[in-house]
């Protein structure tokens, strides 16, 4: 039908068209509240269904109108929230050629699959993984450390766990060690896997927010004893409230003693590996059975492109096999290709992510990357340099990676934990609400703090000294325009 089926012209008119949106969206983002809250607007998006089309044009200005001035805000320099990333413009023409190819990326020996199937090899390279260990791309961490862990569940449950399950008289109880500073989508992992979240346990921290390797043994050794079986310790390289990495080493050594996977969350922060200086904090990861990595974060592509990684080939499939009848699998078929990503994790019908992931790496090399992540790490630093130089401010921790975590303590107010809480979370709602910057509060150690995170080669050192000239700025005026307290 020629409504779908549009002439290479018409084709390359309304690309122009898009192409002009992006470039103006990309100019105006400062003109903008860097949260585009929708609001009492929501009514915009409220409307029936479509009977009759409209022209492209008037779709494209509603969009250009009403959908791009109210972005996520992960596009702008003062967007310091969550860790999503700013996404580089090549990886948004990298996901046009994807769309425009639209290839179904679970197997064949065509053009998508051997591009995945690259940038597989190459962040095993950057992860310290040997050239034969095997891999997909995921939508984003949680997939890849539920794909991981699915791997590893298989992998150290004595039977056959995929026909016996974990249930029944007589099956393991397996058990999962993570820090207590663990991303949630862990607990999501073993829970959907069966094991049950009462067998997850979060080892206690040390002062710098890293698993204490003592502790994890003492609690192996209890489980032993109780007739349980410890099966998968979860070390994390980057956590999200404050970048902390665990001592991977550490934890490495007492996973081959005890004989348990060890998997490793650096969906935050295992590309930092590419930089020389960053490299040590990283030690052990290569010795990992498994790794999650988002380069939708530190390689900075749009989203969604999360990556697992197992060392041992044979691991997924061994977790997710099962080739419907219908797919080519004759051993004369020209179809297959140099791998089955569809037996590697849960998804069939699988998209082209490998193409912004490609192109990035293409395009900017391991030099490029390095610079923009290690520039990342510098703000951070530079942040807590500031908050630290400044009287009303209090510091948690020196960063780790680009994650630095303060808050507003004013000199002469005589507030307790609780008021100084309250105080910081408003602080945040009011700098979200005036659309000048993006953050978010955390909960550390049971108080409020005001985290900022980094993954961003637009911000500078004068974004960071305006959220502080800010953030002070609000707090006294709350304080002024609050109650006393009564006595």
């Amino acid at each position: 039908m020629d409504e779908f089926d549009l002439s290479p012209d018409e084709v390359q008119r309304i690309g122009r068209l898009a192409a002009d949106a992006v470039a103006g969206h990309r100019r105006d983002l400062l003109s903008h509240p860097v949260f585009g809250k929708v609001g009492g607007d929501a009514a915009l998006f409220d409307e029936p269904l479509p009977e009759e089309g409209r022209p492209f044009e008037e779709v494209l200005a509603f969009v250009r109108e009403h959908v791009m001035p109210r972005p996520m805000g992960n596009s702008h320099p003062r967007f310091f929230g969550f860790i999503n990333a700013t996404a580089d413009p090549v990886g948004t023409v990298a996901d046009y050629l994807a769309s425009a190819m639209n290839p179904n990326c679970w197997g064949g020996d065509h053009a998508a699959v051997h591009v995945e199937n690259a940038v597989i090899r190459w962040l095993a390279e950057i992860l310290g993984f040997p050239s034969t260990a095997e891999g997909l791309l995921v939508s984003g961490g949680s997939m890849a450390n539920f794909t991981a862990l699915a791997a590893a569940r298989r992998a150290v449950t004595p039977g056959n766990v995929r026909e016996d399950g974990l249930a029944g008289e007589g099956r393991p109880r397996l058990v999962v060690y993570a820090s207590e500073q663990v991303h949630a989508c862990v607990d999501k992992a073993v829970d959907l896997l069966g094991i049950g979240t009462r067998q997850l346990r979060k080892i206690e921290v040390d002062e710098r927010f890293r698993m204490r390797v003592d502790r994890l043994s003492e609690a192996i050794a209890a489980d032993r004893r109780a007739g349980l079986v410890p099966a998968i310790v979860v070390g994390t390289a980057g956590t999200v409230n404050t970048g902390a990495v665990d001592p991977l080493e550490e934890l490495a050594d007492v996973c081959a003693r005890e004989s348990l996977w060890f998997h490793v969350d650096g969906a935050y922060g295992a590309m930092a590996r590419l930089s020389p200086k960053l490299r040590p904090l990283f030690a052990g990861i290569e010795r990992a059975h498994s790794i999650a990595a988002d380069p939708h974060k530190w390689l900075y592509v749009p989203y969604e492109a999360g990556a697992t990684l197992v060392r041992e080939a044979g691991r997924l499939p061994d977790a997710f096999r099962k080739f419907p009848e219908y797919l080519a699998s004759d051993p004369e078929s020209p179809f297959p290709g140099p791998a089955w990503f569809a037996e590697r994790g849960v998804e069939l019908s699988r998209g082209f992510k490998a193409l912004k992931v490609w192109m990035g790496l293409k395009r900017h090399g391991r030099r490029g990357y390095v610079a923009a992540i290690e520039r990342d790490v510098a703000l951070a630093r530079f942040l807590s340099e500031e908050v630290r130089r400044r009287s009303d401010f209090e510091l948690l921790a020196e960063p780790v990676l680009s994650i630095a975590n303060f808050r507003y303590r004013p000199r002469n107010a005589s507030l307790d934990e609780g008021g100084l809480d309250r105080l910081n979370r408003r602080i945040v709602n009011r700098l979200v609400a005036g659309g000048a910057f993006f953050l978010a509060p955390t909960i550390i150690r049971g108080r409020s703090w005001l985290r900022v995170s980094i993954t961003n080669f637009r911000t500078t050192e004068g974004d960071l000294r305006a959220l502080l000239d800010e953030s002070a700025r609000l707090g006294r005026e709350l304080m002024e325009n609050s109650p006393a307290p009564r006595p």
